[in-house]
């Protein structure tokens, strides 16, 4: 009996991590139900109790039922990465994609290959939700299938958001031109930053990805400054300006952050360096070299003098003891 109850306690307590508190959870959520020809869109929801930093991550899907057409991602034809940051409240994501249902049909939806970041670069989490959503054939395409395909094609070039039609070859066309224009579109986050610090102080606004120019009020002893900085997206690069060796007053430090596209924001750190203790220091350094000179001068008197008093001690004893070495064999005579 004992046997089984610590067998049963065992098994118990190994399943503990099992149900353990996660500090990082991610969701996808299909808002809609589409039908073939509408749009519709995806929320990715990452939350956390530590401060998030951004999310990137592979998002893929069936490019026969869904096409992405907007948001935080760049990609298209069944695979898409997603970049994207926090507003304010650094605790979660809600990233919101919007898709196009372009055919009939079940479509999954899943995160995949990717990761959640921390302010500090800490892996938060890997997501891997997963979702799914089904599009119904368009009730227009059904209605217009009994008409000629003359009519269709007619009713496709007047209205920008008519169904998709297999028959009419104009359609083919439409929807191909949907699934290749999101590979050209830059997302939201690339070329920006979502951390900025500055070692000689605290930045001043507070910093946001979208704000480009800030101040920091250094005191006059901080001789040096350097800026530090996270691109939002892995394929950026940062390039720092200005710093180290700081002067009075202002000094001009920028970080500039270069996309894959090309694209480039730079962000403009003002540093001031305080000049209370300026005058004091100058003062004193002018009164060091003033004594110093003086000093010079001196020595450039006072060696002659003193080489012409030694000279003249040395002989005068030299004398001394020649006069007395004579005196002293007269005595003996």
């Amino acid at each position: 009996m004992k046997i089984r109850s610590f067998i049963i306690a065992l098994a118990a307590a190994s399943m503990i991590p099992l149900t353990a508190h996660a500090d990082t959870t991610d969701t996808l959520t299909v808002n809609g139900s589409p039908s073939v020809g509408d749009t519709f869109t995806v929320t990715i929801r990452i939350d956390s109790d530590r401060n998030i930093g951004y999310l990137n991550s592979s998002l893929e899907y069936d490019e026969n039922v869904i096409e992405f057409v907007d948001g935080d991602a760049i990609g298209g034809g069944g695979l898409i990465t997603v970049y994207s940051v926090p507003d304010e409240d650094n605790s979660f994501i809600n990233c919101v994609l919007t898709f196009s249902a372009v055919g009939e049909g079940d479509c999954n939806i899943s995160l995949t290959n990717g990761y959640v970041f921390s302010n500090d670069g800490d892996v938060l989490e890997q997501p891997d939700s997963s979702t799914s959503v089904h599009v119904d054939a368009s009730g227009e395409a059904d209605d217009s299938s009994e008409e000629p395909q003359q009519d269709i094609s007619r009713e496709t070039d007047d209205t920008s958001s008519a169904p998709v039609v297999t028959e009419a070859p104009s359609d083919d066309s439409d929807i191909q031109q949907t699934s290749e224009t999101p590979s050209t579109a830059a997302p939201v986050v690339q070329g920006y930053l979502i951390s900025l610090s500055c070692s000689a102080g605290a930045l001043s606004p507070d910093f946001s990805y979208d704000v480009f120019e800030y101040t920091v009020n250094a005191d006059s002893s901080c001789e040096s400054a350097e800026l530090s900085a996270t691109a939002a997206a892995f394929s950026d690069t940062v390039s720092f300006n200005g710093g180290s060796k700081l002067e009075y007053g202002e000094n001009i430090l920028t970080a500039t952050v270069t996309a894959e596209d090309g694209t480039e924001n730079v962000y403009t750190v003002k540093v001031i360096r305080a000049e209370g203790n300026n005058n004091a220091s100058n003062t004193g350094k002018n009164n060091a070299e003033n004594k110093k000179n003086t000093e010079d001068k001196y020595k450039k008197f006072l060696n002659p003098a003193l080489a012409i008093i030694l000279v003249t001690l040395i002989v005068a004893l030299f004398i001394v003891l020649n006069w007395t070495m004579k005196i002293g064999k007269r005595k003996k005579k």
